[in-house]
């Protein structure tokens, strides 16, 4: 169900949706203050009159970003770099190769087949991978972030598939592991990559979302990895700075793809967040939050820190609403303004005395 306007106004709320609904009010008008963090993009200017505080708390779940981390935010408020110093670095690709592997070592297994590139954003990466297989089918699974409707924008006609079975030898393959619909790893992944490095199907990989996972270990030494793109952005509070970097098959990198690709500033930011803080530090800080806020709303917890599974009451605010014209799953519940506001939430109802706050029995106050 595509949900409009129209059915935000008419659609019958179950006792859940409130509540969680003036958490929203709450939110965005401390956003309004200053009082509570906030994205970086367009639609997160949250000024302090109704219509702004209003209009933002009816989407507030539905927007996956970096968790607004104190510590994050601290560290790059204070980030001081010699400019001239970092453009001078002629060392830095070699710092970079080194942090990054240690940093995702308990995530990743690298194949030797594969190199770190500095990336200025996924996006490109994408669209390179596309280019380089002109005359494949690009293959994408149905719980994709690289889903049809963004894939067509580049004039390519993405075709779904469910298992191995359905890959062909023209085929080239894009996907997120884990899945952006589930966030789980298929129970297919390895065998696919086996198929693929037997016909030689070349495998566009997007691990953007692992830092949030709880357990996470994908091996990459399969022949047919082509690309691996490791995004910071969805971690740290970065996202304006279009900055990560990638694992790419050596004998596929030219000259230039070092060259015009590298931004030493952005890497050295990149380099000493990785020292300063390690690929769980999000999930140590929140599973216990994301426990919390589960239990106390009813929500069976994922293998992802940020969220949890929800029921149809809570369909408009899905995580995944924009992507519903693709099917992508809408039962994925976005904790992470409830992450971030904590403490703001609980004084809240603290002080208001809210005797409501236990969905755990939700299924029986669900109002649709």
């Amino acid at each position: 169900m595509i949900y409009t306007e129209e059915h935000w106004n008419t659609l019958p709320r179950s006792p859940r949706f409130k509540f969680l609904f003036e958490l929203a009010m709450l939110i965005a008008n401390a956003q309004s203050k200053g009082m509570a963090p906030r994205g970086g993009f367009e639609w997160d200017r949250v000024t302090s009159d109704f219509k702004s505080i209003y209009g933002k708390a009816k989407h507030l779940y539905c927007d996956v970003r970096a968790i607004r981390d104190p510590e994050h935010i601290e560290f790059i408020k204070n980030f001081k770099v010699d400019l001239w110093k970092v453009h001078q670095d002629l060392d830095q690709a070699e710092r970079l190769t080194d942090v990054a592997t240690k940093w995702t070592s308990k995530h990743l297994h690298i194949g030797d087949h594969l190199e770190i590139l500095s990336m200025p954003s996924t996006r490109n990466a994408v669209i390179e991978f596309i280019q380089k297989n002109t005359g494949r089918t690009v293959r994408i699974h149905q719980e994709e972030y690289w889903n049809k409707s963004q894939l067509k924008h580049y004039k390519v006609d993405a075709q779904y598939f469910n298992d191995p079975d359905d890959i062909n030898y023209n085929d080239c393959i894009i996907i997120s592991l884990p899945l952006h619909g589930t966030y789980d790893i298929p129970e297919w992944t390895y065998e696919l990559f086996k198929k693929c490095s037997a016909i030689g199907v070349p495998v566009f990989i997007d691990v953007c979302w692992a830092w949030f996972q709880h357990s996470f270990l994908l091996n990459l030494n399969y022949e047919c990895i082509d690309t691996v793109t490791c995004t910071l952005g969805k971690m740290f509070p970065i996202e304006g700075f279009r900055q990560s970097f990638k694992f790419c098959k050596k004998q596929n990198i030219a000259k230039y793809d070092k060259l015009y690709s590298t931004n030493r500033f952005g890497n050295e930011l990149l380099i000493q967040l990785m020292q300063k803080f390690p690929a769980h530090d999000i999930v140590n800080k929140y599973k216990d939050k994301q426990d919390f806020w589960c239990k106390k709303l009813g929500l069976v917890k994922t293998n992802s820190v940020h969220n949890g599974k929800s029921d149809n009451d809570l369909l408009w605010y899905a995580e995944h609403k924009h992507l519903v014209e693709d099917g992508v799953n809408q039962k994925l519940f976005n904790l992470i303004p409830l992450l971030e506001n904590h403490q703001l939430i609980l004084n809240y109802l603290n002080q208001t005395n809210k005797d409501h706050f236990d969905f755990s029995n939700h299924q029986d106050q669900i109002a649709i």
